[in-house]
């Protein structure tokens, strides 16, 4: 039998015993964890780059230095991207369709559309059902011009089920480039009343309705989705827009 003081000394132990555990420190793995979360839930892009930077420095990882290269192109580096995708860019890794769509998306970035289209006929030979390549290679083909290519490989895009809300938006967006406002209305309006309200399928759909004509509908939308403070006057701004030139900024497009 253990008398009282035996007991209590027994108590205080265990409470210390069971304290000392909660206070260890976290393995080099959770602490990156941890770190990673934070700093995704913050959108702290520079903190994943020295995070998996410094990860890098000890040891080789694929999925950290793909994570590296996308986290550049989100933070608008589109050639520190470039460069550290590079020794993902070979066939026989794991990564390489991920890493070689991210570097088409780099190149679009940087506006140059006809290597993107190269690099995105190169992925789609050899992958012939990846949708996002084709997607990506109708944004460059619009971005020089190719209007018919472009709608031709964003149809591909869809018909291998790429996301239908990217696929539609981005065929609406060809309609209004060609002035066709009426067109980019069908294809949007189903989509916003099915509930989809993607911030560039919205505008679209707004600036459609009101080179369309139909101001009224465009100013309920404006209102309901609070996009200004002044919908009246951005439905007049809009009016007196001029037609969406040729080359468009790619970020009118969903990638």
């Amino acid at each position: 039998m253990f008398n009282n003081s035996m007991k209590k000394a027994l108590f205080l132990s265990l409470i210390f015993a069971l304290g000392g555990c909660s206070g260890l420190p976290m393995s080099d793995s959770e602490s990156f964890v941890a770190k990673e979360k934070l700093y995704h839930s913050t959108n702290n892009y520079n903190g994943l780059i020295s995070l998996y930077r410094e990860q890098l420095k000890t040891t080789e990882d694929n999925s950290v230095r793909y994570k590296l290269a996308l986290t550049y192109y989100q933070k608008g580096d589109s050639q520190s991207s470039l460069d550290y995708l590079q020794p993902l860019l070979n066939e026989q890794n794991l990564y390489f369709q991920s890493a070689t769509i991210l570097q088409i998306r780099n190149l679009i970035q940087l506006q140059n559309y006809n290597e993107a289209i190269s690099s995105a006929s190169m992925l789609i030979s050899k992958y012939p059902h990846n949708s996002e390549a084709y997607n990506l290679r109708g944004i460059a083909n619009a971005q020089l011009g190719k209007y018919k290519n472009a709608e031709q490989d964003i149809n591909s895009a869809r018909n291998r089920f790429i996301n239908d809300v990217i696929a539609i938006n981005n065929l609406a967006m060809l309609k209004i480039i060609n002035g066709d406002y009426k067109n980019a209305v069908n294809l949007l309006l189903p989509q916003y009343l099915n509930g989809a309200k993607e911030q560039r399928l919205v505008h679209n759909l707004v600036f459609a309705l009101v080179k369309s004509g139909d101001t009224n509908y465009a100013l309920d939308i404006i209102k309901k989705e609070r996009l200004n403070t002044s919908p009246e006057d951005l439905v007049n701004a809009l009016k007196k827009t001029e037609k969406v030139p040729n080359k468009v900024t790619t970020a009118r497009y969903k990638k």
